[in-house]
């Protein structure tokens, strides 16, 4: 139950808080930082960079039948807000995860959700987690796998989408990932 709710939660929230319009608040500010960072481009626009932190961690979640490598990462804005985003790879165990190298972003094999993310900002929503995808999903690739804490997770993400605000509009993405891992939770 706890499970089904948090999405549906996360979406109220969020529908309830930010609009979609463009707003000062959503303009970043990258640090260009090439260590640690999350970045997308939505139908060939601008690049969102996310570069001020990206760390992540691996949450075992003996309780489930999934388990989790989330992570969080942070930009400046104009008027010095952070904007955030946050996301994660869910997958039966650890060890599949880093023998996997293909996620496919918003298709569930019923335990598992695979690639996801959400930026929270002013004026600029984008929820992956909730919308229906297209029949082409958005493609993770891992490129490099966080074993060990201390290590770089790296991906590349490419595909269509629907918006989580308007299921009606379709869209195309593209990214990239490089998120350093802490200790796990």
């Amino acid at each position: 139950m706890k499970i089904f709710l948090k999405p549906f939660l996360v979406f109220a929230l969020i529908v309830s808080t930010f609009s979609c319009g463009n707003d000062d608040d959503a303009v970043i500010t990258p640090t260009l930082n090439t260590s640690e960072y999350f970045k997308y481009t939505l139908n060939n626009g601008t690049e969102r960079i996310f570069d001020a932190s990206a760390k992540g961690y691996f949450t075992p979640n003996t309780n489930s039948p999934f388990e989790k490598f989330y992570f969080r990462a942070s930009a400046g804005s104009v008027n010095d807000a952070s904007i955030f985003v946050d996301g994660d790879f869910t997958f039966p165990d650890f060890t599949t995860f880093t023998n996997e190298s293909n996620f496919s972003w918003g298709i569930s094999d019923g335990v598992t959700s695979n690639f996801i993310f959400t930026e929270f900002s002013p004026g600029h929503i984008f929820v992956s987690s909730i919308t229906n995808f297209a029949s082409s999903p958005v493609m993770c690739t891992v490129t490099v796998h966080p074993v060990n804490v201390g290590d770089y997770i790296e991906f590349t993400f490419e595909g269509d989408f629907l918006y989580a605000t308007d299921t009606t509009a379709q869209g195309t993405i593209v990214g990239e990932g490089r998120i350093l891992r802490k200790p796990d939770q």
